[in-house]
């Protein structure tokens, strides 16, 4: 078969982050190609697109606090393009377990540096619907994104106007000294896949953790809308008309997207620890998320090939800090920026 079709990249995967890359990369005027199937069990797909830039354990701040507005400005930038809305600022209400969480907080507030986010601490029973007993904190600026409304959207851009082969890539087409694809060719090509991963000839070497999640939609009749994130062991996301995204749970030895009752029963616990109306069950769905041992995303170019990258791995936070990675990785792919990046590499499995 020729070769009739040349672009600069190949993108393998349209989750998360592969739509940042491949809109990154579109937008430093590089012509892209991005292949991707509609695979069970994607992590994006049944994501809940959490922004919280603090550890709710430890009441620490989770990633460089650059990373938030370089986040929200990707996110607004790409509603503009894509003229829609799926970024929701939200405050994030933590409920404290006891008076000493309380108490831990506060003195991270007032000598931690953790003012630039915990905005104030509400005094217990303060909600009639919640069990705050022992009192709770709000987090700003937070929010959410509305991911698969992003990937269909940005799906139907890609296929527009640019190239969208729908198809599970066949590693058995593929010529890694030519950088072709059946009647494809590129400069360079980008595995975006997830947790399969596992199962890429060139990069299965690298150290995957997967973790299931399980995530339930819920209804609460009494409660059309909250303007608040509620946190306490899970998230309770706002989607309005009633409706409600709970989340998540961890499960390292299933991989498959069938929902489990352990998952259903651990998540049903959660809810009515925190809620105190009743609600009910809408739909539950399960996916797969690639995480890492070391809980550093993958990224990079194969040390044996540079046209072959990787970018993956973003875990539980990869909607807040895949914007600013993506574009870094992008300046470096499209020769924009020559320096090292400012974050870790593959390079460090080499």
């Amino acid at each position: 078969m020729s070769l009739n079709k040349k672009f600069d990249f190949i993108i393998v995967g349209q989750g998360l982050a592969g739509t940042l890359l491949a809109h990154d990369l579109i937008d430093a005027n590089k012509s892209v190609m991005i292949i991707d199937f509609n695979l069970k069990a994607s992590a994006s797909r049944v994501a809940a697109g959490l922004i919280n830039p603090i550890s709710m354990k430890r009441c620490i701040p989770a990633i460089p606090s650059f990373y938030l507005p370089k986040c929200f400005e990707r996110y607004r930038d790409l509603e503009k393009k894509l003229d829609s809305s799926f970024l929701n600022l939200t405050p994030l209400l933590r409920l404290f377990d006891s008076t000493d969480t309380n108490d831990k907080w506060k003195d991270k507030y007032i000598s931690g540096g953790m003012d630039i986010y915990i905005k104030e601490f509400i005094i217990d029973n303060s909600f009639s619907f919640l069990d705050d007993s022992s009192s709770s904190a709000i987090i700003e600026p937070a929010g959410h994104l509305d991911v698969i409304n992003f990937l269909d959207l940005s799906r139907i851009y890609f296929s527009k106007k640019h190239f969208l082969l729908e198809e599970k890539f066949d590693f058995s087409q593929f010529n890694d000294s030519k950088i072709s694809y059946k009647n494809y060719i590129a400069d360079a090509i980008i595995f975006c896949e997830g947790f399969r991963v596992r199962e890429n000839p060139y990069f299965n070497y690298l150290p995957i953790a997967p973790t299931k999640g399980e995530v339930m939609t819920i209804r609460i009749p009494s409660l059309e809308y909250f303007d608040k994130i509620v946190s306490k062991g899970v998230y309770i996301i706002p989607l309005g008309n009633y409706l409600y995204k709970v989340g998540a749970t961890y499960n390292r030895t299933d991989f498959t997207d069938k929902l489990t009752k352990e998952g259903q029963v651990f998540l049903n616990k959660k809810i009515t620890d925190i809620l105190n109306v009743d609600y009910e069950v809408v739909s539950s769905v399960a996916g797969v998320r690639p995480t890492v041992r070391d809980r550093k995303p993958l990224i990079g170019m194969h040390p044996k090939n540079t046209r072959l990258g990787i970018f993956n791995g973003l875990g539980a936070r990869g909607v807040l800090i895949g914007p600013y990675l993506s574009k870094q990785f992008s300046k470096v792919l499209s020769g924009v920026h020559n320096q090292e990046l400012d974050f870790e590499t593959i390079a460090r499995f080499s």
